[in-house]
């Protein structure tokens, strides 16, 4: 049965948009738009949808889509999880003064997930967090928190980058699914989204971004699936998977006071929360997480004038038990999660072209030491909001 790349519409007041992103139906969604969806769907998926009332424009089969973008020339420049190991032990070796590789976890399949720790004091109570690869197809989410690592170890020794280091810890844990993204490595493979536990039905895979505890399971949707074949799987019970018990005790133990996570793509600078449509409730911190967001939507447009909209995480669509709710419901810990290039399917969509990685990763640079120097500089006092 082919698997389709398809435009969703709905002309009908019985079949809303919206409701279809809440139906337990199974789509992997692409993109949402006021007027239409992107999705992945499989014939018989795509034929349901139309019983339901929704008008299915076929944009294209997967296959010739991979064809197109998954090529060996598209690998190029991006990290496995064996050049990424590689290249932060590099780091680490050529900045022993104030950086530090950490393992602090296995996965599934029993590949280290590491951590780069870069600051000179040890102990600090001003900490950053920087993730990447929650999703496997999501390369790109890979080489831009690495980059940075780089970038600050580079620029160690003048300011700005000097006195943050000076006064502050930065980790970086740019794989957070190895096993997931190493399955990614054949085309066939290429779109992989979880990891690759494997489910009590013969399925594979728990989506990494929907099994952290805060609200978890709270939702049973498309995008929040209790169904383990989905691509939404929120896995057997909260911190089942050991990716996200990794993250979690490196999180209880350092307490972050910002957590940014990386994604692609949609271009979007989302911030907490998205279980609920309804807004953090404490407006200190509301404004403080939307005026940052926008503050890097602007940064982000001056580089090479891509825009990227700042936005609560749930105006795109609901979801449970992801990783930033959890950072700021559990520890109130600024938390945002940026959906890198590209923007449409077209330009790629989970398959960004080599090319683009170096020019992501420079509009990305201003906004990633934005939010740097705002949670190092935030208030130490601040009262923790409340959902």
């Amino acid at each position: 049965m082919a698997s389709l790349i398809a435009r969703v519409t709905s002309a009908s007041t019985r079949a809303p948009l919206a409701d279809l992103l809440t139906a337990p139906v199974g789509l992997d969604v692409w993109e949402v738009e006021p007027d239409h969806l992107v999705v992945q769907a499989d014939e018989a998926q795509a034929a349901r949808l139309q019983a339901m009332g929704y008008g299915v424009e076929q944009l294209q089969t997967v296959d010739p889509y991979l064809s197109a973008f998954a090529t060996d020339a598209a690998a190029t420049g991006y990290h496995t999880a064996a050049s990424l190991e590689q290249d932060l032990r590099r780091l680490a070796d050529q900045h022993p003064e104030i950086a530090e590789l950490h393992e602090i976890g296995r996965s599934v399949e029993g590949r280290p997930l590491w951590a780069l720790r870069i600051g000179e004091r040890r102990g600090s109570t001003r900490k950053v967090a920087f993730l990447g690869c929650h999703h496997a197809r999501e390369w790109i989410s890979v080489e831009v928190p690495y980059r940075l690592a780089e970038h600050l170890l580079q620029n160690s020794s003048s300011d700005p980058v000097q006195g943050w280091l000076q006064q502050g810890e930065v980790w970086v844990a740019p794989m957070v699914n190895p096993d997931g993204h190493e399955y990614t490595q054949t085309p066939p493979n290429r779109l992989w989204r979880k990891n690759r536990r494997r489910n009590h039905d013969g399925t594979v895979g728990v989506d990494p971004n929907r099994n952290y505890g805060y609200m978890w399971g709270t939702l049973r949707n498309n995008t929040s699936s209790h169904v383990p074949a989905d691509e939404t799987y929120v896995g057997p019970r909260a911190f089942s998977e050991p990716e996200v018990r990794a993250v979690r005790d490196l999180v209880a133990r350092e307490l972050f006071g910002g957590v940014l996570t990386y994604h692609s793509y949609s271009q979007l600078i989302l911030y907490p929360w998205g279980h609920t449509t309804e807004p953090i409730r404490d407006a200190a911190d509301l404004g403080e997480v939307r005026d940052l967001a926008e503050e890097m939507e602007r940064s982000i447009a001056k580089v090479h004038g891509r825009t990227y909209t700042a936005k609560q995480s749930s105006g795109l669509y609901l979801t449970a038990g992801d990783t930033t709710d959890w950072t700021y419901g559990e520890y109130d810990a600024v938390s945002l999660t940026v959906e890198l290039r590209p923007a449409t399917w077209e330009e790629g969509g989970f398959i960004l072209p080599a090319e683009q990685i170096t020019p992501c990763w420079e509009e990305n640079r201003p906004a990633a030491l934005e939010f740097l120097q705002r949670v190092l500089h935030r208030p130490r006092d601040g009262v923790r909001g409340d959902g």
